[in-house]
């Protein structure tokens, strides 16, 4: 995809859609849509919503009926290769199609078959992207996914499933409790160092809708999810949910209300969306990462910073925590992405490099330009270029360099 994917979840069936959804898509910055769930009988509002996707340059990962892991327990092998085969004549040579869903978070005793049907997916449609999304890690989960620990599950995940993309949810970020943002940073971790091992890319679900003892996110939370996970090599982020279907428990304040209106939450989230591709989509996508640090807490699992390659210090002002990383492009150039690891505070980030190596700062537009002198208003630094850069970051936001 030439923009970075920005997807979302979908819990809505075709007939609760909004009139020209995918006009709506494209104003709330999604690139990657889920279908809604659909039925052989809504064929033809299934290729109206693929058609009018194309219009807007958004793939779509179809929701279809019978690609769902749970028909390969039923049927067998052979049947769910008759039922995928059905799919693929109906919608697969579309050119807005992505995929087909799997099915969500299996269980232990459903892992085998769901790996299976991903594998099918992939052998039947090499074009395609079969999606399967799996469970978060918490300390508890081990006997519920059948693994004692995430990286094993993964590289199963890969190997049964020859999976071509990872994909999971985790909203214990938008808890106030717990140890929330180990759990949160921990799975970022996990499946950072699982695309480093396998090959593989990960999208991050994140959160856009209250619900349960989850807050409903602000326009910071928002950026925060997405900076924090780009920040940790996530290939994609997908929301939950931006439709509401009805009343359901306490969910709440998703772009779309049940009424088929758009919220507040709309307005910032197609900021957050679309702001960001428009800034470094195109940079994104070409590049995979190498090292990831936190600095000043880290959280999670993952390593505090220490000076690395070319990189001898970075200082953010008055601790607010940051996230570095080190990214690759495929000739080799060496990028970094800085973010603020706040979704409340704003901060001043000053990078030291060895003498005689410049920066280069992303702007928006996706393109480059020296990082000129800059002081601090307070007056608390003095940057000399080509030593020590310095960006201001507002929380969740990223900045993009390019070593020169």
């Amino acid at each position: 995809m030439p923009k970075y994917p920005i997807s979302f979840w979908s819990n809505i069936s075709i007939h609760q859609l909004v009139p020209d959804a995918p006009a709506m898509w494209r104003d709330l910055g999604i690139t990657l849509a889920m279908s809604p769930g659909y039925s052989s009988a809504d064929k033809g509002d299934v290729i109206k919503l693929l058609d009018r996707s194309a219009e807007f340059d958004i793939k779509v990962i179809l929701r279809d009926y019978r690609t769902h892991w749970r028909n390969l327990t039923k049927l067998g092998e052979d049947g769910y290769r008759e039922l995928f085969q059905q799919a693929l004549d109906d919608y697969g040579s579309h050119s807005a199609v992505y995929g087909f869903f799997a099915g969500d978070e299996p269980d232990a005793n459903e892992a085998a078959d769901a790996f299976a049907a991903l594998k099918i997916q992939g052998e039947m449609a090499p074009q395609l992207i079969a999606y399967l999304n799996l469970l978060p890690w918490f300390a508890w989960i081990a006997p519920r996914i059948g693994s004692a620990n995430l990286a094993d599950y993964l590289n199963r995940v890969v190997l049964e499933g020859n999976a071509k993309l990872l994909s999971y949810d985790c909203y214990a970020q938008m808890q106030n409790e717990f140890d929330a943002l180990d759990i949160y940073f921990e799975n970022l971790k996990e499946y950072g160092l699982a695309t480093k091992r396998l090959g593989v890319p990960f999208f991050n679900t994140a959160l856009s809708c209250g619900h349960y003892r989850y807050r409903c996110p602000s326009k910071n939370d928002l950026q925060w999810q997405l900076g924090t996970s780009v920040a940790h090599g996530a290939a994609g982020v997908s929301w939950y949910v931006i439709q509401m279907p009805g009343i359901q428990d306490n969910y709440r304040n998703a772009p779309i209300n049940q009424l088929g209106e758009r919220t507040q939450a709309f307005t910032d989230m197609s900021e957050v969306n679309r702001v960001f591709n428009n800034y470094c989509g195109e940079i994104i996508t070409q590049l995979k990462i190498d090292t990831c640090y936190h600095v000043g807490k880290a959280y999670g699992g993952v390593p505090l910073f220490e000076p690395f390659g070319n990189v001898l210090e970075i200082d953010s002002n008055d601790d607010v925590p940051l996230i570095f990383s080190r990214f690759y492009d495929k000739e080799g150039s060496t990028y970094y992405i800085v973010c603020c690891n706040s979704p409340e505070e704003s901060t001043y980030v000053s990078i030291t490099l060895k003498t005689g190596f410049n920066l280069l700062q992303c702007n928006y537009g996706n393109k480059f330009s020296a990082i000129g002198v800059h002081t601090d208003p307070v007056g608390e630094k003095d940057v000399q270029r080509g030593q020590t850069a310095g960006i201001w970051l507002s929380p969740g936001q990223i900045a993009i360099l390019k070593e020169d």
